[in-house]
């Protein structure tokens, strides 16, 4: 293998790889040493020592838009819980469905082992646990608030410590009022009488956020703790790109921003407008073109240059990830740029609808695509352009 480069582009730059290519932190196995900590880190951590210490039991929320580290905070409270011993149960809510968030919450008490053991087989059948459960889970008439939550309290007291983590809770959003209503009350009384050493605990993007807190006041009079992120301050984005170069680098440098000088680092900080994903995602991108040109070093001209709009619809096509290229090419090809939903471009691709609709929000996230109030998609304004100029169909001819 003489002569094979280990690696590839980015050693132009002392660099084994590009840093910036995770998104979420949560994903990669040392996250402290690229954690750029906030006051809420410090909060939390505290919050914790209090929960494990004195037997304490705490509710919170985090409340922040797309990409400000919600999901990150609620994985660090289950990892210390778990680390004590505990049980944390954390679930990514996708549904609008109460019956079935609600049985997503259960099914995380199973234990781990084999696939032959039933759904929450251990538990006691004496009681009658199983039927009692799956009978208030048949129908949202038969939804018992109070009882599902005193279950929910037996359960979790069989652990020294415990946390009920609930993430993304903006997808319950467009469930029937009253249902909505049915679940916080649940929640409510289960924080009520939760059992000692526990954290109660939920994430949720602020528009949703306040329609909760409008449906359902009581509930959130029952929370010790409100959280709202903030934006990443400048120093920190400095912080956050100098911990992730060091992680990659394989060539010395008196610079720890090397190869971005300050001025693009501030510039990239303004455009992400302190969102930490948005921040990752245009410095991954501009590191990744500044290598096919060997920029160097990367200066606030150059990511003016690269982030520039394309100036074609072709080209707006080649800065589209390829895992994401076919959704993109459906909405502009098949639905003139949208709006479209998810479900709509899911037949067209002919891929699981919970798939499509997660990539869909990851384009939204990445800036290339746009959602509307009614939960529809479509491509940008300057896109919207190329598309009246009629390149769509010159190059689907093509």
């Amino acid at each position: 293998m003489e002569g094979l480069k280990l690696y590839q582009s980015y050693e132009v730059y002392g660099l084994s790889a590009n840093p910036f290519e995770q998104l979420a932190s949560e994903g990669i196995t040392d996250v402290e040493s690229i954690h750029v900590y906030q006051e809420i880190d410090m909060r939390l951590q505290m919050i914790v020592s209090e929960v494990i210490g004195n037997k304490s039991s705490i509710a919170l929320s985090i409340v922040g838009p797309l990409g400000m580290g919600k999901t990150q905070r609620l994985k660090t409270l289950a990892k210390a819980i778990e680390e004590n011993k505990g049980k944390a149960i954390y679930v990514k809510v996708d549904t609008n469905d109460i019956l079935k968030l609600t049985r997503d919450i259960f099914y995380a008490l199973k234990p781990p082992k084999s696939r032959t053991n039933i759904f929450l087989e251990n538990l006691s059948r004496k009681l009658g646990f199983i039927d009692r459960l799956e009978k208030m889970l048949s129908d949202s008439k038969e939804y018992k608030s109070r009882d599902i939550a005193e279950l929910l309290v037996e359960q979790m007291s069989k652990y020294p410590y415990c946390a009920l983590l609930l993430d993304e809770l903006e997808n319950m959003q467009s469930a029937r009022e009253h249902e909505k209503i049915q679940f916080f009350e649940m929640l409510r009384h289960f924080i009520s009488t939760m059992p000692k050493g526990c954290i109660v605990a939920f994430a949720c993007v602020p528009e949703a956020y306040e329609e909760y807190t409008k449906i359902f006041p009581a509930f959130f009079m029952r929370l010790h703790y409100e959280f709202k992120l903030r934006p990443m301050s400048l120093d920190e984005t400095f912080e956050l790109v100098k911990k992730r170069l060091n992680r990659v680098r394989i060539r010395d440098t008196d610079d720890p921003l090397y190869p971005f000088t300050e001025e693009a680092i501030r510039l990239i900080h303004q455009l992400g407008k302190g969102n930490p994903r948005q921040i990752l995602r245009l410095l991954h991108y501009v590191l990744s073109e500044s290598a096919k040109h060997k920029f160097d070093p990367i200066d606030d001209y150059v990511v003016t240059t690269i982030l520039e709009e394309p100036k074609s619809l072709e080209e707006y096509l080649t800065r589209i990830p390829k895992e994401y290229k076919d959704l993109v090419e459906a909405i502009v090809f098949e639905f003139n740029g949208g709006p479209v939903s998810y479900i709509q471009v899911a037949k067209v691709v002919k891929k699981p609808g919970m798939q499509v609709y997660d990539k869909l929000n990851e384009l939204i996230r990445l800036g290339f695509l746009v959602g509307d109030p009614k939960g529809n998609y479509k491509v940008p304004d300057y896109v919207r352009k190329f598309l009246e100029e009629g390149q769509a169909e010159k190059l689907k001819g093509e």
